[in-house]
């Protein structure tokens, strides 16, 4: 579960917590300042649970905050790796949505997704007694150059992104 707190930008009112959509929209439609009037504009802050990384790079706000509750909080963990890979790629959050299949993502640095990829494609064409000279580092960064693979962090973990440049 998710806590996230509403701060009205109207310095009159205080700001109040939810774990909902419709405890938002209760909260809200009857928020008001010091004053008596309807307080309108807030921003949105995340203050507990497990997805504050993702939260972060979604720029959830007060305007699309119904994304966050209907489509973004109800991923599997897996999903949410692609989303959070693919908003820090440059994609726009609706974008990103719609293409959680696209990105091949295994947990893992570059470099050992690289030896891996040498061997199941390349190692079987050399001569076994060559084997010992292929330089897997200088693959691996030249895989990193090319954009073709790409390692990033998401909760404390390393993730390797496969044939991101596709992406």
């Amino acid at each position: 579960m998710t806590t996230l707190h509403a701060t009205p930008y109207n310095i009159d009112a205080a700001g109040f917590y939810f774990e909902s959509a419709d405890e938002y929209t209760n909260k809200a439609s009857n928020h008001v300042d010091r004053f008596g009037h309807l307080v309108e504009e807030y921003e949105i802050q995340f203050i507990d649970g497990e997805d504050a990384q993702l939260f972060n790079a979604c720029d959830i706000n007060q305007a699309n905050l119904q994304i966050w509750f209907n489509e973004i909080e109800i991923l599997d963990d897996q999903e949410k790796t692609s989303l959070y890979f693919l908003l820090s790629a440059g994609n726009s959050l609706e974008r990103a949505l719609e293409s959680l299949d696209e990105p091949c993502i295994a947990e893992c640095r570059l470099r050992d997704a690289a030896n891996e990829l040498f061997d199941d494609c390349y190692a079987s064409s050399v001569p076994a007694n060559l084997l010992a000279y292929i330089d897997y580092d200088a693959f691996a960064h030249d895989l990193e150059i090319s954009g073709d693979m790409v390692e990033f962090e998401y909760k404390n973990k390393t993730f390797t992104c496969i044939n991101a440049a596709a992406i």
